[in-house]
């Protein structure tokens, strides 16, 4: 699906921005409607940092807010984190669109709105339908970058790793708050805490390892082993109290 964004500290033309988005999916030039809905409207950048993902995104942004963070930021923040995105700046101001270019943003429109939004809505909705047509192309022409996992090894620097090559994550033996990613060709060791880590693909197997399920080879019940690449080289043991949700998940997966 993709996911809108609308973000505009205007109320009224916030709205007006999300009634077209939503009509837009539902009416269009096609015979179906779009797979897409209104994920975020909000009139806070800093909402929107914090909640985009490695997901696929269109975002309609005003540029000049009532926030030391301007629109310009918030794409730029998108572009690093998100699978897809396409980015439509909305705004009254024409002087940021050499910032789009030097800051390499490539938004796909950039919508001079003047006084009245409603003098825009034939632009907005070619910009929904070409976002969403590359989008399609995107999805269905294989191009989908694989799911990531991010880690911080430093304060306000990530990393990431892709999610289908990571085995496990476990705590270090004898080390203070030390992790060691583990997977195929990967094996990272960085300052972090297991129980900081809130992506709920891995599963906690025992008090100091979550695992990758997707990538598990075989899983021993009797042994309480589970095992991971190609080889079945590695090995990871489940705690007795995880050993029916593992195999529950594992049947049901």
């Amino acid at each position: 699906m993709l996911k809108v964004i609308i973000l505009e500290n205007n109320d009224y033309q916030s709205d007006y921005v999300e009634k077209l988005v939503t009509q837009r999916r539902m009416i269009n030039e096609t015979p179906h409607s779009y797979d897409m809905k209104v994920w975020l409207q909000t009139a806070d950048p800093q909402e929107v940092i914090r909640k985009v993902d490695n997901e696929d995104y269109l975002a309609i942004l005003d540029v000049e807010l009532d926030d030391d963070i301007s629109g310009i930021d918030v794409a730029e923040h998108i572009r690093k984190k998100a699978a897809f995105a396409e980015i439509v700046f909305v705004t009254a101001y024409k002087k940021y669109l050499l910032h789009t270019v030097s800051r390499r943003i490539e938004p796909l429109d950039y919508i001079s709105k003047g006084k009245d939004i409603t003098s825009i809505t034939d632009r907005l909705r070619e910009d929904i339908d070409e976002a969403y047509l590359r989008y399609q192309s995107y999805i269905n022409g294989g191009q989908k970058k694989q799911d990531k996992f991010t880690y911080e090894p430093m304060r306000g620097v990530k990393r990431q790793v892709n999610f289908d090559d990571l085995y496990y994550i476990e705590s270090v033996k004898n080390e203070n708050r030390r992790l060691r990613i583990v997977g195929k060709n990967i094996r990272i060791e960085y300052h972090g805490e297991l129980r900081k880590i809130t992506d709920d693909r891995l599963l906690r197997v025992n008090q100091s390892t979550l695992i990758n399920p997707l990538a598990v080879q075989e899983f021993s019940k009797k042994e309480r082993l589970v095992y991971f690449g190609s080889d079945r080289e590695l090995t990871v043991t489940v705690s007795y109290r995880k050993v029916k949700m593992l195999s529950d998940f594992l049947e049901n997966a």
